[in-house]
């Protein structure tokens, strides 16, 4: 195998601290593996040496390409991830044992006990808790500054305290998160300087591979594993640091010669993955960072690579001109797992996989495609329509009811039928409640004249729905955007059905369609997010609704937040060898739409 001076500088380092940046496709786990077999071959012993990843995955496969190169050592040497390593110290020092890992269910469940104790309504959003979690892991990453931290979930002091009744609720139990195993071997490295001197004298060699990834505890603590020698290796690309919001620093990387005056700065600046034209794009585009290590990036597979792009009306003009070419694709013998789809957020895949769907074009994903007719907001614009239509049931009137707020009592419902006249009746020495019902009652009478996308904007506006959720989230203290964005997209489907009863139809066979989609298949084309198609790569990439306000995100304002967004591109962009297609369109929700200005800069 031939490497090149950058590569072997960075094998033969061998003591004090190193700093790789190694840019996309730049080969970093072939410099990892070789530079351990080089410490190896000058005598250290392999149980002096650390390798530290951020997934499971990246442990097993750094372990598995050290395996075939040297397959006697490779159960000496450590590899693992944060988390493995930090907890596998408190399993020996406090006699811990998985059991004492709180499950994912058992978290949900225990937050939303503490969030009812609060009267937060979670109901109008299914990712409600997932978020909460996320904001938790990034306030406990934050270690002693977590004080500083502010929920853009919920309200920041009910925030505060549900944290603070969360983690007694933990040490109660003897329970530990993933986060906890960071924070207690912190705490344990700084109460016992004996134990901290035992695992010091352990660890010789520490490498840390995506060390662009790391959040202020990580960092702290292996600081303290490197002393007194510091022979710390890490190897990153500050390009690539797309964790910001579960409490990764790109700073601390930036930073990390400053903490390091010795550092040895090697930069690894062949990219063997794509071609010349991708590269450029990527690399002009990414330029415009201010916060970053001025790379310059050489394609040595050279010239040859497309780059193509697409102006549509609309997102259903949009999705119709990827599946021609993606079609086109496969019948010139392009295999499936080599073409991917790009997004940037998961609600963004649903209207495509329906089109891949019925194209018969099988495909496959990380997550399960979540059905956005199975919403809260979704399911209640359902219940309305059914009910305008005679469709609906006394369950689909409970659930919309007061939403908004009429006052009606469930007690008024007694039987199992719904029935406005026993409704009237119940509330017969009511003029208001006369009133509000006769209101309700004309208003689903005039849904039912209307066509469906008519009928749901009625029910945004007209009847008020969408200000009693704001209302909700307003007390809640939660951004509104989401929620919009679902409404604009439900709305947005509605189109193609002006009939209700058949859009009721399109959207229970959606979700059948979904349910009976193959998703884990290995034989298919890969859809993903921008996030989840970091360290991956295929000969030809397309990359969809790339737009202002959804790439970059509208929610991103602060210059952290926008260079962030810059670099999740970038690191969709890099994933094509061969091609990368861009997708924008002129119109989105009824609304007019220009294309993303990170298109412009990469152009330049």
């Amino acid at each position: 195998m031939s490497f090149s001076n950058e590569q072997i500088t960075a094998i033969n380092h061998i003591y004090g601290p190193a700093l790789v940046l190694a840019g996309p496709g730049s080969g970093k786990t072939t410099v990892i593996t070789h530079r351990i077999m080089h410490l190896l071959s000058i005598g250290v012993p392999p149980d002096k040496i650390l390798v530290i990843t951020f997934t499971r995955d990246a442990a097993m496969e750094m372990e598995a390409r050290f395996k075939k190169l040297l397959p006697e050592s490779v159960n000496q040497v450590s590899f693992g991830t944060f988390h493995s390593i930090f907890f596998y110290i408190l399993r020996l020092r406090y006699d811990l044992s998985f059991k004492n890992i709180i499950t994912d269910r058992n978290k949900t469940l225990l937050l939303r006990e503490l969030t009812a104790r609060e009267h937060i309504d979670s109901s109008y959003d299914t990712d409600f808790f997932r978020l909460l979690l996320s904001e938790i892991s990034k306030y406990k990453s934050m270690g002693e500054n977590g004080s500083s931290f502010k929920s853009k979930l919920i309200d920041n002091d009910k925030f505060h305290r549900i944290i603070a009744s969360y983690q007694s609720e933990l040490k109660e139990q003897r329970l530990l998160d993933f986060d906890d195993m960071l924070l207690l071997c912190h705490e344990l490295f700084l109460k016992e300087p004996d134990e901290l001197k035992l695992w010091q004298n352990k660890y010789s060699f520490i490498l840390v591979d995506e060390f662009q990834d790391i959040n202020p505890v990580q960092y702290s603590i292996v600081r303290m594993l490197a002393e007194p020698e510091n022979n710390l290796f890490i190897v990153g690309d500050d390009d690539q640091s797309i964790y910001r919001f579960r409490g990764a620093e790109p700073s601390i990387m930036l930073g990390f010669e400053k903490d390091y005056p010795a550092t040895r700065r090697i930069l690894l600046s062949n990219n063997y993955r794509s071609r010349s034209e991708i590269v450029n794009f990527a690399k002009k585009m990414i330029a415009h960072n201010r916060e970053r290590f001025p790379k310059d990036i050489k394609a040595i597979n050279g010239h040859g690579g497309t780059t193509l792009y697409y102006k549509a009306g609309t997102p259903k003009a949009e999705y119709a001109q990827v599946i021609r070419n993606i079609l086109k694709e496969l019948s010139s013998g392009i295999p499936f797992s080599e073409i991917a789809i790009l997004f940037r957020t998961e609600m963004m895949v649903q209207p495509l996989a329906a089109e891949l769907t019925r194209h018969q074009i099988p495909f496959c994903l990380k997550n399960k495609v979540k059905n956005i007719y199975e919403c809260s907001q979704a399911l209640d614009i359902i219940s309305y329509l059914k009910l305008s239509e005679n469709m609906g049931t006394r369950a689909d009137f409970l659930r919309i009811m007061n939403k908004p707020l009429r006052y009606i009592s469930r007690k008024a419902l007694d039987g199992r039928e719904m029935s406005f006249d026993k409704l009237k009746s119940y509330y017969s020495r009511s003029t208001g409640m006369q009133r509000i019902i006769d209101t309700m009652l004309h208003d689903l009478k005039t849904l039912k004249k209307l066509p469906t996308y008519a009928a749901i904007i009625y029910i945004r506006k007209k009847i008020g729905y969408e200000d009693h959720l704001y209302a909700c989230q307003k007390e809640n203290h939660v951004n509104p955007e989401k929620l919009r964005d679902i409404m604009d997209e439900i709305e947005e489907s509605s189109r193609a059905f002006p009939d209700k009863k058949k859009w009721l139809q399109y959207v229970a066979s959606y979700g059948n369609e979904l349910r009976n989609t193959r998703q884990e298949q290995h034989d298919g084309i890969r859809l993903m997010t921008f996030h989840g198609s970091k360290g991956l790569e295929f000969d030809i990439v397309h990359l969809i609704d790339i737009n202002e306000g959804i790439v970059p995100s509208s929610r991103a304002i602060s210059p952290a937040d926008l260079e962030e967004e810059r670099r999740a591109f970038y690191v969709a962009l890099t994933r094509a060898r061969r091609e990368f297609h861009i997708y924008f369109t002129e119109q989105r929700y009824s609304k007019h739409c220009s294309p993303s200005r990170f298109i412009y800069e990469g152009l330049k």
